[in-house]
């Protein structure tokens, strides 16, 4: 006989207190022959955040996520789940739920049918009321209510995304792993699918580990960010944090679009230095971590901090305007200095309406602060 019960209550994202981590990489390291794709991952993921693993392919990133979701087998070191060591559980014991890229869904049963099936395949099953129950409630929070005998091949990109996520989300994991599923979308309904994902992430309450290689999409939807290169995490951060102060060239140039000079550090003093890039001219800024006088380093300026502009102040570089892109919002300049080389350049648009703009071939400035200027160490 059938069981009934009450809809699923899910919690409310709650960080005010302190609480164990809900899952943790522990000195974890795999190796797929003589190939290393993750090296020494130490990683702690706390209850109820939203976590991005950001790189390039390649970088270990998936390799990461599927270790969390018992799909690969550390070499060496421990993953664990709710402080428990889970290397040798299967996936199917973890509290864990993955929506792939390709969403994975059963084209030959109906919206109802693939949420419902991981339900299905419990031991001891529930009963068909309560397993109703919760494929509606999963319905409701995706905003699919009603769509529930509709065929998978009859839904757009946006809708099959919301199906994947509810059938994750029914089960009640601790872990919801995302393996870059708005990667097939076109952008207008990315960005609309990146707000809806915050939204769920929100009400649920669920841990949510991203794997990206979008920046926008990691920067705007991560309560922390953890970028790899080559197998390895090179920081983590909140997405303000690894924008504003990298740890390298290699961060600053992944999280968001920077300018870059090179040379060598000279003159620090109370947080700041000067550089001498390698054609001979004098820039300041911030110094970054790990790096001292006397030793190569690179200047990276965002865009958006640079003025252009048609008068010159003290220390100015006069450019010539190569390139213009309307962005909408912004308007992107890639001008070039004599010694300096191209440089890109942000003008949001109350600038651009407050004057003509500027068009290829002319004639301009550019200014920034030393606080907007960051010295890093190179790669």
């Amino acid at each position: 006989m059938a069981t009934s019960s009450a809809p699923t209550q899910y919690a409310v994202n709650d960080r005010s207190e302190e609480k164990p981590p809900v899952a943790e990489l522990r000195t974890v390291s795999k190796s797929f022959g003589d190939v290393v794709a993750a090296h020494n991952i130490d990683l702690s993921i706390a209850p109820g955040e939203f976590l991005s693993f950001l790189g390039p392919s390649g970088c270990g990133k998936t390799t990461a996520l599927r270790m969390l979701a018992g799909f690969e087998t550390p070499t060496s070191g421990d993953v664990l789940i709710g402080g428990q060591v889970v290397n040798a559980l299967e996936p199917y014991r973890r509290p864990v739920n993955m929506v792939f890229q390709s969403y994975a869904l059963f084209p030959h049963l109906n919206v109802t049918e693939n949420i419902s099936y991981g339900l299905r395949q419990r031991r001891p099953r529930p009963g068909r009321r309560e397993i109703a129950d919760k494929v509606d409630r999963a319905l409701e929070i995706v905003r699919l209510s009603g769509f529930g005998k509709r065929r998978i091949w009859e839904m757009s990109g946006g809708q099959q995304q919301r199906v994947a996520l509810a059938r994750a989300i029914v089960n009640e994991p601790k872990l919801l792993l995302l393996d870059e599923p708005l990667a097939a979308l076109d952008r207008k309904l990315r960005k609309e699918m990146q707000i809806e994902l915050q939204d769920l992430q929100r009400q649920l309450g669920i841990t949510f580990i991203l794997v990206t290689h979008d920046q926008e999409e990691a920067l705007s939807l991560s309560d922390r960010i953890c970028v790899m290169r080559a197998g390895e995490i090179v920081q983590v951060g909140s997405p303000l944090n690894l924008y504003d102060h990298p740890n390298s060239r290699y961060v600053a140039d992944f999280v968001g679009t920077s300018n870059f000079f090179d040379g060598r550090v000279e003159l620090v003093s109370d947080g700041r230095a000067s550089l001498m890039t390698d054609n001979g001219h004098r820039l300041k800024g911030r110094l970054g971590a790990g790096i001292g006088a006397g030793e190569p380093g690179c200047l990276s300026i965002r865009p958006e901090q640079i003025r252009i502009g048609r008068t010159a102040g003290e220390d100015s570089l006069d450019v010539v305007v190569q390139n213009r892109i309307f962005l909408g919002e912004h308007t992107e300049y890639l001008v070039r200095h004599e010694t300096l080389g191209n440089i890109i350049v942000l003008a949001p648009r109350q600038s651009e309406n407050e004057g003509r703009g500027f068009q290829t071939g002319d004639p301009a400035f550019l200014d920034w602060s030393d606080e907007a200027a960051l010295l890093l160490k190179p790669d």
